[in-house]
């Protein structure tokens, strides 16, 4: 953690200097999104909690610096905003004497044994909300035994995505009273505001961001943007000449990445300078945050990171929402189930390497296959939306 806010503030995580409330209200509500994609997963339940409870207070806790300034970015002064404390007990227990919460609601898989046992302490409820568990996670959980199982036994209701993830939570000894299949908030995505940030991007991009067949390479990883260079550089060989949107999991890479596109011989130019893009620019540096859902909306076919390195891999709901034709690599452990279902459904291309990727990514433009694709993306998204409601009431049954 090297941002310079967060090693200012690092002692709030010990329940030190707590800010005071800033809106009033009857009752707090806890929900904790650990850093950006998690957040990003959550802000649609954040956003009914709002509309449907405006006479409740809502705290969001972060643990990264990112997704820190993203809750800013989103919420702003509308809940309050902490960092999330260190799970000891004595620390979770003044931070909820502190905020005095009615619910916490943990999302993913956010299990804290110490923050359930002050939680049960003190008598507030907490809920797992957009609830998933990968088979490498179960494993580790399930070998800790009885610990697992009293830890899960503090959650009033744990909202699954999946009835994979309902499996495995059960299996390691989640109570089958908590357990509901509800899907995933983000199939819930609504583009209408991002829409309007992706017009005011496009305007100051300038007419010739489209003026080449575009591709987005979304959070990508340490050795992964070398491959994704070596895909374009193969298209370009092939006689396709693309312009890449390269968007970096961690924009406080982007001097690493600067070096490998310089020793490519690509042309590239940052976001974060704020200029239009030239005829001549081969890759768009993504440097900036919250505007990678903008850039896929921009984009023709969105290659998702994390995925041809072994990371587990990132969501690719919001570029198929877009209708772009998506597509992933091998390694989506943190993502399998929603995967699994894209590509049973024709929505999802899985590749294994940079040379794949290169195919797939000329197949879009050289068979103008495209369309359909976008069509099924779409399709796919549509049919499964509706779990942020589901979570919404049952979250009503616990205040």
């Amino acid at each position: 953690m090297s941002e310079p806010g967060y090693r200012r503030q690092w002692w709030r995580r010990f329940a030190l200097g707590l800010p005071s409330r800033i809106r009033s209200g009857d009752g707090l509500i806890w929900v904790h999104a650990v850093s950006v994609g998690e957040l990003l997963a959550v802000a649609p339940l954040v956003e009914r909690i709002l509309l449907e409870w405006p006479d409740k207070a809502v705290l969001i806790t972060n643990t990264t610096p990112t997704g820190s300034e993203q809750t800013q970015k989103l919420f702003g002064s509308r809940v309050e905003h902490t960092w999330f404390p260190f799970d000891t007990p004595l620390v979770t227990g003044a931070f909820l004497r502190h905020w005095q919460p009615q619910l916490i609601v943990m999302v993913e898989t956010e299990i804290w044994p110490n923050v359930m046992a002050s939680a049960r302490d003190q008598g507030v409820p907490v809920a797992l909300v957009n609830a998933r568990l990968s088979a490498r996670s179960a494993r580790g959980y399930a070998r800790l035994g009885r610990f697992t199982r009293d830890t899960l036994a503090g959650f009033s209701l744990i909202a699954a995505q999946s009835k994979s993830d309902d499996r495995r939570f059960r299996r390691i000894g989640a109570e089958p009273e908590a357990m509901h299949v509800v899907g995933s908030i983000k199939f819930d995505i609504d583009l209408a505001a991002r829409r309007s940030q992706l017009e005011v991007i496009a305007e100051e991009l300038g007419r010739d961001i489209k003026s080449r067949p575009l591709w987005a390479a979304a959070s990508t990883h340490p050795g992964e943007e070398q491959l994704v260079i070596d895909a374009y550089q193969a298209l370009s060989e092939r006689g396709l000449s693309t312009r890449l949107l390269l968007a970096p999991r961690h924009p406080s890479r982007t001097g690493d990445i600067i070096k490998l596109l310089a020793k490519a011989g690509l042309k590239y130019q940052k976001r974060s300078d704020n200029l239009p893009v030239t005829i001549e620019t081969d890759v768009l540096l993504i440097d900036t945050l919250g505007e990678l859902s903008a850039f896929l909306g921009l984009a023709d076919a969105a290659f998702i990171g994390g995925s041809l390195v072994p990371r587990g891999g990132h969501n690719p709901i919001e570029a198929a929402a877009w209708g772009c034709a998506v597509i992933t690599g091998p390694h989506v452990i943190n993502f399998a189930t929603i995967v699994r279902d894209m590509e049973r459904g024709g929505a999802i291309r899985v590749v294994t390497d940079q040379h794949e990727l290169a195919d797939r990514l000329a197949s879009v433009w050289e068979n103008e296959g495209q369309d359909s694709e976008a069509r099924r993306a779409r399709s796919f998204i549509e049919t499964r939306r509706g779990a942020t409601r589901r979570q919404l009431d049952l979250l009503k049954g616990l205040l």
